[in-house]
Formats: structure tokens, sequence, C-alpha cells
């Protein structure tokens, strides 16, 4: 069946180009922390470019099976090793404490990692922050914890840490406009990394199908001013 499907598929891809262009539908899958904060802020100017593509989003923590479910693009985080998939590194997936400037002030001032201690941590019992302490060269201390929200992902916890319910432990990359605004404050450098980046990917197959190489080069030309400060270690 799958077999069947897939021939059908590179049949279709073939057809549409011939005729050059890039229209229907592109059906991208990732989870709801990018979706939510990279994705969504940046899908209407791409629209704009190519209005004859629609771009359908889901939302979904499970690994999507590209012949099975139908999707052309994956947005992952991982190590860019998925078997039949082709993949483009994005940028890294480390993470940092944030937290609202009202948050801050209500304790005086962050100044020292421990000081993170006197208010509640998003998801406490997530295994980033004891990474994180001990990136910042700090011992981490779980019994003077101040338990936060468990809401389960990045966005959920930016919007309480928005709403100054807590410090929440997110990925820079996705979240540094709201530290741009001032909305968040970073109180540290450091950051924390369990090896792990995001990743565009696609069937290897269909690398070269026009809808799926317009959005895929979108994404990594909107991207690479983010890989160009990693790889100067800014």
């Amino acid at each position: 069946m799958h077999t069947a499907s897939g021939a059908f598929s590179a049949l279709a891809d073939a057809w549409v180009a011939t005729k050059g262009g890039a229209t229907g539908v592109l059906s991208v899958t990732t989870v709801q922390t990018f979706a939510s904060t990279w994705l969504a802020v940046r899908l209407g100017a791409f629209q704009l470019m190519h209005p004859d593509l629609a771009v359908k989003v889901d939302t979904s923590s499970r690994l999507a099976d590209f012949g099975r479910d139908g999707m052309d693009i994956g947005i992952r985080t991982g190590t860019g090793k998925w078997p039949g998939l082709g993949a483009h590194y994005l940028f890294k997936a480390d993470y940092t404490p944030m937290l609202s400037p009202r948050l801050v002030r209500s304790v005086g001032g962050i100044r020292h990692p421990q000081d993170l201690y006197k208010l509640p941590l998003c998801c406490s019992s997530d295994p980033w922050w004891k990474i994180w302490f001990e990136a910042a060269g700090a011992r981490f201390e779980p019994d003077r914890i101040i338990a936060g929200p468990e809401l389960g992902t990045q966005a959920y916890d930016a919007m309480a840490a928005l709403t100054d319910q807590g410090v929440a432990i997110l990925t820079r990359n996705l979240y540094s406009s709201l530290l741009t605004t001032g909305q968040l404050i970073q109180p540290f450098e450091a950051q924390g990394s369990d090896g792990d980046g995001y990743w565009l990917v696609h069937s290897e197959g269909r690398r070269n199908t026009p809808k799926i190489r317009l959005f895929r080069d979108w994404v990594l030309a909107e991207t690479a001013d983010v890989r160009a400060r990693e790889q100067r270690g800014a």
C-alpha cells in the first residue's frame, strides 16, 4: 500500500515539476512550540509570495510517518538522523531561564542562578533545569525549588512567564523576539543543551518537488542569520 501511494506521489510531483510551479496544498507537521512561535509570525509572508500554494500545519508531539500520513515537510528536534528522510539543520534547541521584568523586580533582581529559587519554576520536574544549572556553574538543589505551573509545553510555559506566574526554561532561538521587546528577560548568558537542534525534514525521494523545494529554501533563508550567529559563537 505504501509503495503504491509513494509511486503515485512521485508521478504527481513529476507532473507538477513539468508545469514549473508550486500549487495545491503543502502539509507541514511540527510541534506546537515551533508552530506558535517561529512559524506563526512568518507564514503569512510565505503565503503572500506563493498565493497558489496553501500551507496546512499539523501540530503533534508524535513523529509523522511521511508515507502513511501524507505529510510533505516536517520540523523536528533531534540530531538530524531519521531513516529515509532528508534533514536540513535550522538552529540549536538550547534553552535558558526567562521571566517577566515584573517578576524580576518582585525579588529585587536576579543576579545569581541561586536567586531563581526565590520564584516558582515552570515545569520544575523537567530535566532541563538540572542541565541548565550545571551549565551555569551552579549547584542544582531540587529541595529549594518552588514548583510553578506544570503545563507540558514551552508555548504554555512562555505564557505563564509573560503573565508573571513563574520562570520558564525556553529555547532562546524561538523566543528571541520576546527578549528584544523586553516582555521577557534572560538573566544569564548560560544555556543548557542536550545536543538537539531543530531540523527541516522531508522524504528523500521528494527533495526536488517544487512545493517542498520552495518551502525548504524559504525556511533555510529565514534561519540563515541564526546559524551564522551560532558559527560566530554569538
